[in-house]
């Protein structure tokens, strides 16, 4: 199916429950921003949603969830978060922490004695700051050799996820270094398990879901019947590298499993509900003041591969200086962003239903920012 540009605008017009709170010049400056980011790159879908402070001034979905059955993108659709989880486990973590469940402090050994030795004077708050000196992504975990590619392999365990990297080399001493890493995520959401004796994915909707509320968000399981997830999709261009006579511009995403990665990569939700959890640390209620003070403390300096991290999330200036907090997220058949502006008082989300498109996020959100900063 060729996704025209004309499909785009027809996909938008079609959709049904839009919100639309925000002045009507002002929606018609967003819609701009959005025009300009699909005439640069025809994504099939994107939805984005703007809240301030509790009211959620738009939310819009343009395109197409699915390209086969010719579905049109709504507002209600869930998109695949990437490492955007990242935020959410941290958010999780602190606010157990905040509720004296845990100690981010404590070397996770006390939470799980069986630990291998590198690991156990580690400690949450090093693991969710990527100062735990576990490896990210490696060649040999795309290897066809047994036991095949991470992405495509049963988890019916804790030690299947542990075994994907918990006996490899520690690519630094844990507390000294910022090396980004998905894994070290999935230890921390293990440790959460460990202390609270309850599945991560039940902590997440307990603590997470329950108290934004949250109703869309859900683990990217691959077998279930999950209502309204978009269908992934990546450049023709880049399937024609492994399959030189595929035709088509878009190409379907080959199905993936990310149980090993529930924490850093495979959660997904609603555009409207990820810029209401955004708007949940603006102010305590939601969320205890606790856990927003130990979310946004700076704990690490920028490096030439990362801004300054608070615990998990992102902390820096926008180009006119705005202070923000946030992440991206990509993979296969994703692009995610989460944005909040605290001096604002704004929290801007959106997702695609393509690998690596747009590849700048945060331009995007600062041009919203100017958009619906105004008053």
């Amino acid at each position: 199916m060729q996704l025209t540009r004309r499909a785009l605008v027809l996909g938008s017009a079609a959709i049904a429950g839009a919100v639309q709170a925000a002045p009507a010049s002002q929606l018609h400056a967003a819609r701009k921003i959005v025009d300009g980011l699909l005439a640069a790159d025809p994504i099939p879908a994107l939805s984005i949603a703007v809240m301030h402070r509790d009211q959620l001034l738009w939310a819009e979905a343009f395109g197409t969830a699915d390209l086969e059955l010719g579905v049109p993108a709504t507002p209600a659709h869930r998109f695949r978060l990437g490492s955007v989880s990242k935020v959410i486990t941290a958010t999780l973590a602190a606010t157990l922490a905040a509720d004296g469940a845990i100690d981010l402090d404590s070397a996770i050994s006390n939470y799980m004695p069986d630990l291998p030795a590198p690991h156990r004077a580690t400690t949450l708050r090093m693991l969710l700051t990527h100062r735990g000196g576990i490896r990210h992504y490696a060649d040999k975990d795309w290897s066809l050799e047994a036991p095949g590619p991470i992405d495509r392999r049963q988890y019916l365990s804790s030690a299947d996820v542990l075994a994907v990297f918990i006996d490899d080399p520690l690519v630094a001493p844990p507390g000294t270094q910022v090396l980004y890493s998905t894994f070290g995520y999935t230890l921390a959401s293990l440790v959460l398990e460990a202390a609270t004796r309850v599945r991560f994915l039940d902590l997440v909707q307990r603590e997470i879901a329950t108290r934004i509320p949250m109703q869309s968000l859900v683990a990217d399981a691959p077998a279930s019947i999950v209502a309204l997830r978009v269908s992934g999709y990546q450049s023709g261009d880049i399937e024609r590298k492994v399959l030189p006579d595929f035709d088509g511009r878009w190409a379907n995403i080959a199905q993936s499993n990310p149980a090993y990665k529930w924490a850093g990569g495979g959660l997904m939700t609603t555009m409207a509900d990820l810029a209401r959890f955004g708007a949940a640390h603006l102010a305590p209620g939601k969320l205890p003041a606790a856990a927003l003070k130990t979310l946004f403390t700076v704990y690490t300096s920028a490096t030439d591969r990362s801004p300054p991290l608070g615990l998990g999330w992102r902390i820096d200036a926008d180009a006119v200086g705005r202070m923000r907090w946030h992440h991206a997220g990509g993979q296969d058949g994703a692009r995610a962003s989460l944005v909040v502006y605290p001096a604002q008082e704004l929290a801007i989300a959106f997702a695609t239903n393509v690998t690596a498109f747009p590849a700048d996020v945060l331009a995007p959100s600062a041009a919203l920012a100017d958009v619906f900063a105004r008053r």
